[in-house]
């Protein structure tokens, strides 16, 4: 652009600094606001959910070598990719510097944006740096409160519909509450265990960083979701009972698949798993973003059944199903921690990680997709302190909106556990979990027992299976809580 001023001279606008990288460290912080996260979830599971149907058609097209079937669920994965990618992004902040300096200028163009005047001569820099704002949840007493009322409702709504003698109105009342119900059920109880659990470990995570956590469990779902439906049904002996091969696919098969995608996301965090500690956290955020996507299927199947079944499957999903999730993949996640704390595999996996995460923004920003930030898709470019994490000796956590406390890393309770053993362990607790669950019923018909006596038993085993769970929640949370 070009144009002549009063004095009939030609101007041109000044070039747009160059980027270049901050002489001294900084963190830039947005308006903190603590239900962000639980909204930031929701709009990624609903096109995540979508997408682990559509690479489900995919990979039947491919197997059945159907082309008609891998375009047409490619073109529909398109959108709710392109909204994954847009919501996901990490967010970066552009800075302008401006210090007083001879020889400088008062006017600086910024290109696109208004250019800034200067009372008096100074030298500009511009600077990109990554959302720095801290990880941070509303009080975990809120979402277990709106959860407390999610069953409630359910459970009213069945007793009304069960004493109406057939009317039409509880009915539609439950048609209304159905899909705010179903939201609510399998989203909250999440946000409540997430909540809870940093509260108790107290260790500093961006929100971008432990976005990116929740996401890797809800990706780890699609491999495991494939397999489960298609390779596990074929290893099957045909000679077998359809009881028995459902049994072993839900008790032995989908435990070892889910494990085994659960902790091989974690190495993609190896950089954030500084100890056994952080290790959990991660573990535990990954194994939250699994079962979030997993709920979202399982509590829309219960709507078919009344209110009841939604009020039970909200219940013993909220309070068992979901922590048993975290519980074995921050096991896992522990012993991965406590094997990398202070060693020098840490900094080899940490550069890893970086470099892993610059292939993948240069892949999509061949794609014409601005997925850093910077305002242009011609890859990567920043420095790639960008993409690092905190400095482990400066923890602090976050109540609110308000930093509380500055903490020790060696205040905690360190140790270290097999990894191998501990992944063992996650995949007999899954076993131990999904064949009591299917294991009950059966056995409750081959006694032949009646209605009650088996939803009696049913309720006892869940009772113990869910109190067990949280039981063993509360121990891992409290042995990886720093001292007072």
């Amino acid at each position: 652009m070009e144009w002549r001023g009063p004095d009939g001279r030609l101007h041109v606008p000044a070039p747009t600094v160059s980027l270049s990288e901050m002489k001294n460290e900084i963190l830039v912080f947005s308006k903190g606001s603590p239900w962000r996260i639980y909204f930031r979830m929701m709009m990624v599971v609903f096109p995540a959910f979508f997408l682990l149907y559509t690479v489900l058609m995919i990979v039947i097209g491919l197997i059945e070598w159907d082309p008609i079937t891998v375009i047409s669920a490619s073109l529909v994965s398109m959108p709710p990719i392109l909204i994954a990618l847009r919501i996901t992004r990490p967010p970066i902040i552009q800075l302008w510097n401006l210090t007083p300096a001879d020889g400088g200028s008062t006017l600086h163009n910024r290109g696109p944006l208004p250019a800034l005047t200067t009372p008096i001569p100074t030298r500009m820099e511009r600077h990109l740096l990554r959302d720095g704002t801290p990880l941070e949840f509303p009080v975990s007493k809120w979402p277990w409160a709106i959860f407390a009322i999610c069953v409630v409702i359910g459970t009213l709504l069945s007793l009304w519909i069960s004493t109406s003698g057939g009317s039409l109105i509880p009915i539609l009342a439950f048609g209304v509450f159905a899909i705010p119900l179903w939201i609510v059920g399998f989203s909250i109880p999440v946000l409540a265990w997430w909540s809870f659990a940093c509260s108790r470990l107290r260790i500093p995570a961006r929100r971008v960083e432990a976005e990116a956590w929740l996401a890797a469990g809800m990706i780890s779902a699609f491999p495991a979701f494939i397999l489960n439906s298609l390779a596990v049904p074929e290893l099957m002996p045909k000679y077998w009972s359809d009881e028995e091969a459902f049994f072993t696919m839900v008790a032995i098969g989908a435990p070892i698949i889910e494990e085994t995608f659960k902790a091989t996301v974690l190495l993609f965090f190896l950089g954030s798993m500084r100890s056994d500690r952080s290790g959990f956290l991660v573990g535990f955020s990954i194994g939250l973003g699994f079962a979030m996507i997993e709920n979202l299927q399982y509590i829309a199947v219960s709507l078919f059944g009344g209110p009841a079944e939604l009020a039970v499957t909200t219940l013993v999903r909220g309070i068992g199903s979901i922590p048993a999730h975290a519980l074995w993949t921050g096991i896992v996640g522990s012993a991965v921690g406590g094997f990398l704390r202070g060693s020098e595999i840490n900094q080899i996996a940490e550069e890893s990680s970086i470099s892993t995460q610059i292939k993948i923004i240069n892949v999509v920003e061949s794609m014409g997709i601005d997925i850093d930030g910077d305002g242009t898709s011609g890859g990567f470019k920043q420095s790639r302190k960008l993409l690092k994490g905190y400095d482990p000796k400066e923890e602090w956590f976050i109540s609110g909106s308000r930093v509380l406390e500055t903490i020790d890393q060696a205040s905690g309770q360190s140790f270290q556990r097999s990894v191998r053993a501990s992944f063992l362990i996650a995949v007999a607790g899954h076993c131990a979990w999904n064949g009591l669950s299917v294991g009950v019923i059966n056995l409750s018909k081959e006694m032949g027992l009646n209605e009650a006596a088996s939803l009696f038993i049913s309720l006892a085993t869940i009772s113990v299976m869910v109190a067990t769970v949280v039981l063993l929640t509360f121990r891992e949370l409290r042995t990886h809580s720093p001292r007072q």
